[in-house]
């Protein structure tokens, strides 16, 4: 008898042991996430192209992507089109913003990350990785796919 209770006792650690992990598994996945990254295919004397994806916000802080970098280009920076009379604009930003449990889109009429410098010329089909960073010191890794 005297050996059922520490044995009851080992398995209830083990459990709570169990809980504490898969609790800390979950909040170890990522709170910002990107998917449906895409390239637009630079024109043959272009040596920068622009990236789309839409960023998705699992947490419940408001959180932005300061900077890019990437192995691709020389440079990637934060962009957005906006409409000046009639004439489209772009512009650096210094971040871009995602709301709690939200999501931002980047695309042509909008925000979206410019690669300068490309190092070689993309073929439609090919991958190209990016690294964002947030205001919070964390990473998200995008994988975008070159298309016309």
């Amino acid at each position: 008898m005297r050996n059922t209770i520490p044995q009851g006792r080992a398995g209830l650690i083990f459990c709570i042991a169990g809980v504490l992990f898969a609790g800390g598994l979950a909040a170890q996945e990522a709170a910002v996430v990107a998917r449906d990254g895409w390239v637009r295919m630079p024109l043959p004397s272009k040596s920068e192209a622009a990236l789309y994806m839409v960023l998705e916000n699992h947490s419940a802080q408001r959180r932005f992507v300061v900077s890019a970098t990437t192995d691709a280009a020389a440079n990637a920076e934060l962009h957005e089109m906006t409409m000046e009379k009639t004439v489209m604009r772009m512009t650096p930003v210094a971040k871009i913003g995602i709301s709690a449990h939200g999501k931002t889109s980047f695309n042509p009429s909008g925000y979206h990350l410019m690669l300068f410098g490309l190092k070689t010329k993309p073929s439609i089909g090919d991958t190209i990785n990016v690294t964002l960073k947030l205001d919070d010191g964390n990473t998200v890794p995008v994988t975008a796919t070159v298309r016309k």
